[in-house]
């Protein structure tokens, strides 16, 4: 494994010397190699304790010349490119943040995915489910129906109506009801409920063949979140 230099102050005056010149040739090859590989104009400006001179690359006149041509760039035009270290910093915070957001978007999909998978199988009663996962669960089942429902129109525009997909209502899309606004007797609750699980095997079928064709990893071995 490659050692990771600490960057510090090297105390040693001597190791300090050898270490400056080492990376300075290093500097002043990597300079060369931009200018020739891409065409733009670079200097260097180097002033240290070892050596009474001011050392420019690829010398003084070339140096200054680049310079000055720098300077007599519009201000806004120079700037427009430049940012603070706190400008940076906001920017790759913003950046971060955007990246935690989709993992959490994408791990929440996930979740309900597991949910739902569970609640077909009866590994998860859905009247122990919270109003929040209630809610997603909802919105993820409506996203996969109108994936089918789109999917089971391509194949039939394409003459494939052998496929299971195709059974699909073409003008009347499955809907999962809102199991909490339902207000009825206990005997009714119970055919409601048992009406709801009916309805959800059915869509179970066809989320089945979408899963398989569209090669999501199979859910087998997963296992639901518990809730209390």
């Amino acid at each position: 494994m490659e050692r990771r230099m600490k960057y510090s102050l090297i105390e040693d005056e001597a190791a300090r010397k050898v270490l400056f010149y080492e990376r300075k040739r290093e500097i002043i090859k990597k300079l060369s190699e931009l200018s020739t590989l891409c065409g733009v104009k670079t200097c260097g400006v180097i002033y240290s304790p070892y050596n009474p001179e001011l050392e420019a690359w690829p010398s003084r006149e070339g140096a200054e010349g680049v310079i000055t041509e720098f300077m007599e760039v519009p201000v806004a035009k120079r700037t427009e490119r430049m940012v603070s270290q706190e400008a940076f910093l906001r920017e790759r915070i913003a950046s971060v943040q955007l990246q935690l957001q989709k993992l959490r978007a994408e791990n929440r999909d996930f979740q309900i995915q597991n949910i739902m998978f569970g609640c077909l199988r009866g590994e998860i009663d859905m009247s122990n489910l919270g109003e929040l996962d209630n809610q997603d669960l909802t919105s993820f089942i409506d996203k996969c129906i109108d994936k089918l429902i789109c999917r089971a129109k391509h194949l039939r525009e394409n003459g494939e109506s052998s496929s299971p997909l195709s059974l699909l209502p073409p003008s009347r899309p499955l809907v999962v009801p809102d199991l909490d606004v339902v207000q009825v007797g206990d005997n009714d609750r119970e055919n409601e409920i048992q009406n709801h699980q009916n309805l959800i095997q059915r869509q179970y079928d066809f989320l089945i063949e979408y899963y398989e064709d569209e090669d999501v990893p199979s859910m087998e071995g997963s296992h639901p979140p518990t809730y209390n």
